[in-house]
């Protein structure tokens, strides 16, 4: 019997020394998909605490040719709010109305650019803006809509 309290004293410690080294791990790195990060093509853009711009992007057959726009404005906040997107740099502004805790789907809502400054596969200089936050410039990507699942919504537009 006395042999067997140390050798269960050593598999405690071993356990306990192996535990803590394990979880040391998460504290020397952060857990990388506990930061909002923009999962697919599209870029994200955070332009107020709680309001949210998600894969923004647009799909164009060319340049020259109009450009759906894809994404979604998700308002977590307890205010209305009114996002107001500007595409490209002779483009106009457009305001998006989100109501508290909804979101809008931009090609739902039926957005566009009507003449693409530039070619698919590139970036369009744009700016979300809100009266309370301010404006944050972001380059959004431009895909051709050739890669599943995009190639449904130039089929549709």
């Amino acid at each position: 019997m006395a042999r067997t309290a140390p050798r269960a004293r050593t598999v405690a410690v071993a356990s306990a020394a192996a535990t803590l080294t394990l979880a040391g791990c998460s504290v020397a790195n952060p857990i990388t998909t506990a930061v909002p990060y923009a999962p697919s093509d599209g870029v994200r853009v955070e332009v107020t605490d709680g309001v949210v711009v998600e894969n923004l992007m647009i799909l164009a057959e060319g340049e020259g040719e109009e450009g759906l726009v894809i994404g979604s404005v998700v308002n977590r906040s307890r205010e209305d709010v009114e996002v107001t997107l500007s595409l490209g740099e002779g483009g106009g502004e457009v305001p998006v109305e989100v109501a508290a805790g909804e979101s809008v789907s931009l090609n739902e809502a039926g957005l566009s650019v009507a003449s693409l400054e530039v070619a698919p596969g590139a970036v369009l200089p744009s700016s979300v803006s809100t009266d309370v936050g301010g404006t944050v410039e972001v380059p959004v990507p431009v895909l051709d809509g050739t890669v599943p699942p995009y190639d449904e919504f130039l089929d549709g537009a």
